[in-house]
């Protein structure tokens, strides 16, 4: 769920998070540019239950010092990790940053949970074993162009490491369908039950 600190915002987290723990995303340009209190004081109060903190947008102002506020940011809200999506232009900053992402992920004991897109999937993973300790895991992410198959099969494969599978479902034309769609590519069914066994 995006929180971007607005009232509107707020009362959508609080209804969601009734029902089940939230990925709450939140604008990397949130993270660098307003107070840590701004952002977790109003979740506290409603007493969003919140089980990841996902970072959106441009990943360069968060590299660094400002990835910090995310893990303090979760750690205020017994949060368990922080996911970065990786992509084709973030791929080489992310890799960069490992050592130093690392250190405050087992500094604050959250798991730093790296998304990557299909084309950097096998570099992000090389740089993640590179670091033995279990502070990095892996989310996967389905595309408009994914499959059943393809979901499972790189679930199946990095299980060791996978700490998030995200249930989307995507038409042939590479529309957002409701996950329990019949249209859609993915059979969320099958996926949970596989997963499950």
């Amino acid at each position: 769920m995006l929180y971007d600190g607005s009232p509107r915002r707020l009362d959508r987290a609080r209804e969601l998070s009734r029902v089940t723990p939230l990925e709450l995303r939140v604008p990397s340009k949130e993270i660098a540019e307003i107070s840590f209190a701004e952002i977790v004081d109003p979740l506290l109060d409603e007493r969003v239950r919140v089980m990841a903190v996902k970072i959106v947008g441009s990943l360069t102002p968060v590299l660094g010092e400002n990835f910090e506020m995310a893990l303090m940011i979760a750690d205020e809200l017994d949060a368990g990790c922080v996911v970065l999506p990786v992509d084709a232009y973030s791929a080489d900053l992310v890799l960069e940053c490992l050592n130093e992402l690392f250190r405050l992920g087992a500094t604050y004991s959250k798991y730093v949970v790296l998304e990557p897109a299909r084309g950097v999937m096998a570099g992000v993973i090389s740089g993640m074993r590179e670091h033995l300790g279990g502070v990095f895991k892996l989310s996967i992410s389905p595309s408009p162009n994914s499959t059943t198959e393809e979901v499972l099969a790189l679930s199946l494969a990095y299980l060791g490491q996978l700490k998030l599978v995200k249930l989307a479902n995507f038409n042939s034309r590479g529309d957002a369908v409701r996950v329990s769609s019949v249209d859609g590519m993915i059979n969320s069914f099958r996926l949970v039950k596989e997963l499950v066994r």
